[in-house]
């Protein structure tokens, strides 16, 4: 926690720490006044069983030196002293003096401030009257960004001195407080200067038991334990009352995360929770959650960014639904889209080029960009658009194969054959040489059956259907096998006819000369049957 004390600096003392400092009326953020060092140990003094003990003492405090002397302190420098503690990176900024002129400058200054983060603290100031009437609250503690202290004293009453105004917020201690001081010493003082500091050093004590928690959360937290004084409820004199720290019941809080609920239910379940402590604490430990899962996310960016696989793209998701934050969730779902973006630039563009020039080449190219990416809507679309590409580019295969159904010829057959085999391997390829080969297998399977049809009836007019359909077989090693089982059958009868003849050349009679001539008749065209045809003239 880092508190920049905006005052009159901090001097050196045996109950302080300072962490660090700067001084913008001077060389130095060493304290000529006392009241900033008062302060620092109302806040944060040491915890060493001397002099004070602060209420935070683990808290960082820095001394921003903008008050010299006596004065209110001038704008300009306590602007100053704000950008510093914005540059800085301040928790809280405590601020305990004030005017009752309204400075539009010194406002922006801090609305810049509570723009980033910074809780303002500051006194209400000691323009108040024994009735406590008006709107004695001094600025800056009058503007709505600012959480404004009133004085009370040992009994709980506010002090005479003490602003009253319906922007008073809190009440603290602030009569007869003993704090620390100059030249290692101790003193006493009263005034809302340092009825502030009390509720900056409760924030601190708030933030360290609760370091998720927003600046917002943190301002509502001091009203869930604000214990009412003066009117039921806010009043001009006590604002909401004096807070007091309290541990919350663990049991409430880890009953409710623990409950296994949605993000949208459990966020919603604390939405409406009770305002108590426990509410804090179960917000911090839902923001802790939370920013585990921003952690979480922002590395399977990184990695998914490095390589994109699909468990990642799923783990996103899951991580993703868990975020409560709109805002969130679509930022991180724009660096997702980002990043898918730049892993789809390869493939998109692949895919264009094979669009617009279809060759086999380009078409491998795409396709290998795609195998790259994960399972990704995208990539299913540029699957699709490659797809059709493919289909324009296969139009030439498709027609040689409607050409080679319609007319088997040997020509259409080798047109298909060459425009479906110089296709690159996808799924139209596939798909065309399964109708391709069933084509073919049907001219085998008809080829066949008239060489069963020969073989069972060895006439010359089986021989010549089957001859004809071996012909319609343009697949050579198939028609090889068919031309092969279909001598096998000739070449049997040959033998057959050959026997006969001989059997006539020994026996030369009209009988012997019939069977053999008809034996011979039945042989399919060719030098066998010519020859046998001459032995029998």
């Amino acid at each position: 926690m880092k508190i920049a004390i905006i005052d009159s600096g901090v001097a050196n003392h045996s109950d302080l720490t300072i962490a660090g400092g700067i001084s913008f009326v001077g060389n130095s953020y060493d304290d000529d006044h006392g009241h900033g060092t008062h302060v620092a140990g109302i806040i944060a003094g040491k915890h060493n069983g001397v002099g004070v003990a602060g209420i935070a003492p683990n808290a960082a405090v820095y001394a921003v030196k903008a008050i010299k002397g006596n004065d209110m302190g001038d704008v300009d420098t306590v602007l100053q002293a704000i950008d510093w503690a914005i540059d800085n990176q301040m928790d809280i900024i405590n601020l305990s003096f004030g005017d009752l002129e309204y400075a539009q400058s010194l406002h922006e200054g801090i609305k810049k401030a509570a723009e980033h983060g910074i809780i303002i603290v500051a006194a209400s100031g000691n323009e108040g009257n024994d009735a406590g009437t008006g709107n004695t609250i001094n600025y800056p503690a009058r503007h709505e960004e600012v959480i404004s202290v009133v004085a009370i004293n040992r009994h709980f009453k506010r002090s005479s001195f003490s602003g009253t105004g319906n922007t008073n917020d809190f009440a603290a201690p602030g009569e007869e407080i003993y704090s620390t001081y100059l030249n290692g010493q101790y003193a006493t003082y009263n005034g809302t200067s340092m009825a502030a500091p009390h509720i900056t050093g409760l924030l601190a004590l708030l933030m360290e038991q609760y370091p998720y928690a927003t600046a917002t959360e943190l301002r509502e937290g001091l009203r869930y334990i604000a214990e009412d004084l003066g009117d039921a409820g806010f009043d001009a004199l006590y604002g909401y009352g004096l807070p007091k720290f309290q541990l919350p019941n663990r049991k409430v809080v880890d009953d409710l995360l623990n409950s296994k609920l949605s993000t949208e239910i459990l966020s919603e379940k604390i939405t409406t929770m009770p305002n108590t402590i426990e509410k804090l604490a179960v917000k911090n430990e839902w923001h802790k959650t939370q920013q585990t899962l921003i952690k979480e996310i922002n590395q399977l960016l990184i990695d998914f960014a490095k390589n994109p696989t699909e468990q990642r793209i799923i783990q996103l998701t899951e991580q993703l639904a868990k975020i409560a934050s709109a805002d969130v969730k679509a930022q991180k779902q724009k660096d997702i889209d980002a990043i898918i973006a730049t892993l789809l630039e390869p493939a998109t563009n692949a895919v264009t080029i094979f669009s617009k020039n279809k060759t086999v080449y380009n078409y491998r190219k795409a396709e290998a960009e795609l195998k790259k990416l994960p399972t990704l809507e995208a990539k299913q679309e540029l699957e699709v658009v490659l797809n059709e590409a493919l289909y324009q580019f296969a139009q030439r295969a498709i027609q040689s194969l409607v050409q080679y159904e319609q007319k088997p010829t040997k020509d259409h057959y080798q047109y298909a054959q060459f425009a479906i085999t110089n296709l690159p391997d996808s799924s139209i390829k596939t798909e065309l040489l399964e109708k391709f080969d069933k084509l073919i297998q049907t001219t085998v399977k008809q080829a066949t059956a008239n060489i069963v049809t020969y073989e069972k009836a060895q006439t010359l007019k089986n021989y010549n259907h089957a001859a004809q359909a071996i012909q319609a077989v343009f697949d050579e090693k198939q028609r090889e096998q068919l031309e092969k089982r279909i001598q096998k059958t000739v070449n049997n009868n040959v033998a057959k006819a050959t026997t006969r003849v001989m059997n006539y050349e020994k026996n030369k009679t009209q009988a012997n000369r019939e069977l053999a001539m008809k034996l011979v008749q039945e042989l399919p065209n060719g030098k066998d049957k010519e020859q046998l045809l001459k032995r029998l003239k």
